[in-house]
């Protein structure tokens, strides 16, 4: 399983809080443990890790996809503690790899740690900036920093790496449906209405209906759907 989206995380994140809130966590289930200087310990154990890997597995890059794709799953499952630990040592293995600053962006989202999420998200989009999905994923906490009134997003940077990812992905339904939101959010109805229905041609599953009825009641639909 390849790389998974913020928005289809949200339902398990409060679960996965809930589950792993009770005691202070180990340094290695920290994102990046903590950002400190490792203990000896530790250190002895990634070193162990990484010789490991280097034995059993035919190239770095080849393990750091293994156990890439070994930390998506724990995030898709709301393991979360196991997926950060899991994302740290594919950091171990390669300090540029844009999964594990993905990764990370992606659980730290899901607890709400909305500034830490975009730092390490921007990690990896200037790691890699062909990756589309990666900057919906930023434009969505960016998103959700507004929604909160927190002062790390606003809706013109949200469009703005909506706008981008959609010239790299054009079809990416989810991105129209995010620009959809926020054109409704800044009273551009006639711009609503276009990127939903651009989202409703692609995916109909990612429409949201709800923004659709709100969005007839500022102005009528253009295409007669929505009533």
């Amino acid at each position: 399983m390849k790389v998974l989206l913020i928005s289809l995380f949200m339902f398990v994140g409060s679960l996965a809080m809930a589950q792993q809130a009770a005691a202070p966590k180990e340094a290695k289930y920290l994102p990046l443990y903590g950002q400190k200087a490792l203990s000896a310990k530790d250190q002895k154990e990634l070193s162990e890790f990484v010789e490991s890997c280097d034995a059993s597995f035919g190239s770095r890059k080849e393990a750091v996809e293994f156990f890439s794709e070994r930390a998506w799953e724990f995030v898709s499952s709301g393991y979360l503690d196991t997926a950060t630990y899991r994302f740290n040592l594919v950091q171990a293995l390669d300090n540029e790899a844009v999964d594990s600053y993905w990764g990370l962006g992606v659980i730290t989202f899901q607890r709400q740690d909305f500034p830490k999420a975009i730092e390490f998200l921007s990690k990896g989009l200037a790691l890699d900036s062909t990756q589309s999905i990666l900057r919906v994923d930023l434009a969505i906490v960016k998103l959700s920093c507004y929604l909160k009134t927190m002062d790390c997003g606003t809706l013109d940077e949200t469009d703005a790496l909506l706008q981008q990812a959609l010239v790299q992905t054009p079809n990416y339904a989810t991105a129209w449906m995010k620009r959809a939101q926020v054109a409704f959010l800044q009273e551009k109805y006639e711009n609503a209405w276009a990127y939903l229905h651009e989202c409703r041609k692609l995916d109909i599953t990612q429409l949201d209906l709800n923004l659709g009825h709100s969005l007839a009641e500022k102005l009528p639909d253009p295409q007669g759907v929505f009533k």
